[in-house]
């Protein structure tokens, strides 16, 4: 057996390449605990890939809210194009002498 963690106990069958845990004079190849663990990783990750698509929700999410991060982005961005075009109006009349 190889040790790969003295501190959490987590050992390598060189045989079979499988991880697992030990304790003293002891060595249980199990796999279940680091199985969970990568499980739960996975869905984090899944989770933050779905950040990315617009169309999608998140895992915390209430149900049927997809697509709500493409509507939020429109709405954000429409907003901020028609503050931009009202302010440029406004330099323009200021420009042209409308004070």
């Amino acid at each position: 057996m190889l040790v790969i963690n003295e501190k959490y106990g987590v050992v390598l069958d060189p045989d079979t390449l499988t991880v697992g845990e030990s304790r003293p004079g002891f060595y249980k190849v199990n796999l279940s605990p680091i199985e969970e663990k990568i499980t739960v990783l996975e869905a984090a990750v899944t989770d933050l890939f779905n950040t990315l698509d617009p169309t999608t929700s998140f895992n915390v999410a209430q149900p049927h809210r997809e697509g709500a991060l493409s509507k939020a982005g429109f709405t954000t961005f429409f907003m901020l194009g028609v503050t931009f075009g009202v302010l440029a109006v406004a330099l323009i009349f200021l420009a042209l002498g409308g004070a």
